[in-house]
């Protein structure tokens, strides 16, 4: 194995953990669409005809706004609609983030003597610019916890709305991306995308 196809064994993996993932995030969105429009068999089956990932949240936003007052959930879980919506909102952004990831190309680059995974945005690929000035790993990491922890928080709305004895979930927070501040310093337009 030469020292490139090692070099970016982790990055690989980072970018396998982001996939899979955020893969999972979607199908309990399925589950949180088929509870919540009371679909069951026929709410999955819609959801997964919808080819894309943000056609299918838009489903689940459209059962959620669609929802009568005097639904039993609505009455039970006040904060339901305000929850879901946090849900479907965090998980749009992080869409956007995934798709730098999936969708950016990367390379090998030295820094401090040190091989580097790095955006290869010499082209101008826009994907690739936005990953600009951010340590690679990191980055999919954090993607990947804040897919994990949507997941779960879906996971557990869906289960309240099934179960009469679990109670309504309190919103998580999201995992702190940890970037190195000097780079962050080199490249300030990177952060806050």
């Amino acid at each position: 194995m030469s020292i490139w196809v090692k070099a970016f064994e982790p990055y690989y993996a980072a970018l396998g953990r982001t996939a899979h993932a955020w893969n999972h995030l979607q199908e309990e969105l399925a589950q949180l669409f088929s509870d919540l429009s009371r679909t069951d068999n026929l709410g999955l089956a819609l959801w997964h005809t919808v080819k894309n990932d943000r056609g299918q949240r838009d489903l689940l936003e459209t059962a959620l706004n669609s929802a009568l007052e005097d639904e039993d959930w609505t009455k039970k879980f006040p904060k339901a609609k305000n929850d879901i919506t946090w849900l479907l909102r965090e998980t749009n952004k992080l869409a956007d983030r995934r798709n730098d990831a999936i969708h950016a190309p990367c390379t090998m680059g030295v820094k401090t003597g040190q091989l580097e995974i790095m955006p290869f945005s010499f082209y101008g690929n826009p994907r690739a610019k936005k990953l600009l000035g951010k340590q690679i790993l990191n980055e999919f990491k954090w993607y990947e916890g804040c897919a994990d922890t949507l997941r779960l928080f879906s996971v557990s709305l869906a289960a309240a709305l099934r179960n009469d004895r679990i109670t309504w979930p309190d919103r998580p927070h999201l995992p702190a991306l940890q970037q190195d501040p000097i780079r962050a310093k080199l490249h300030p337009r990177s952060e806050g995308k």
